[in-house]
């Protein structure tokens, strides 16, 4: 497996139909063109786009069941706008202005800006909650003796 297997996952399961317009991001622009998408993947990998297997295999927006979960948003990153970007019960979303992809899970830099920082106390912060929550859960947890 290589490097360019994301291309492969792009194509087979987890299509995102991103479109820049060169201004308000660093990319050349670019409309979204699924005929060609799926020229380029047959070509390349020899699969046809499952346009919605993502939101399948996933869940896509529906995290209702879901728990102890940070979504870090960088809003320098593109991928932020398809991300969970509001905090519903122990599902959280920490928007980072100044972060760019993953910064905030990469090693502390004293370039770090404040909103990086800040976030990754908030990221540890909820998972400690979390962690110390499962140890209180499971201290109370009566074992039935066998016999």
């Amino acid at each position: 497996i290589g490097a360019d297997m994301w291309g492969y996952q792009a194509c087979s399961e987890m299509v995102m139909p991103f479109c820049y317009d060169g201004t308000n991001d660093m990319f050349e622009p670019s409309k979204w063109d699924i005929k060609q998408f799926t020229k380029d993947c047959k070509k390349d990998w020899n699969v046809t786009p499952r346009t919605n297997m993502a939101n399948l295999i996933y869940g896509g927006r529906n995290i209702e069941a879901a728990s102890n979960i940070v979504f870090s948003n960088g809003l320098l990153d593109p991928w932020s706008s398809g991300s969970i970007l509001k905090s519903t019960g122990d599902v959280v979303s920490v928007i980072i202005p100044e972060g760019a992809h993953h910064l905030d899970l990469r090693a502390q830099s004293v370039n770090d800006p404040k909103s990086v920082i800040s976030a990754r106390k908030t990221e540890r912060n909820y998972i400690r909650k979390w962690i110390r929550s499962a140890k209180k859960s499971q201290r109370n947890i009566v074992y039935p003796l066998r016999i």
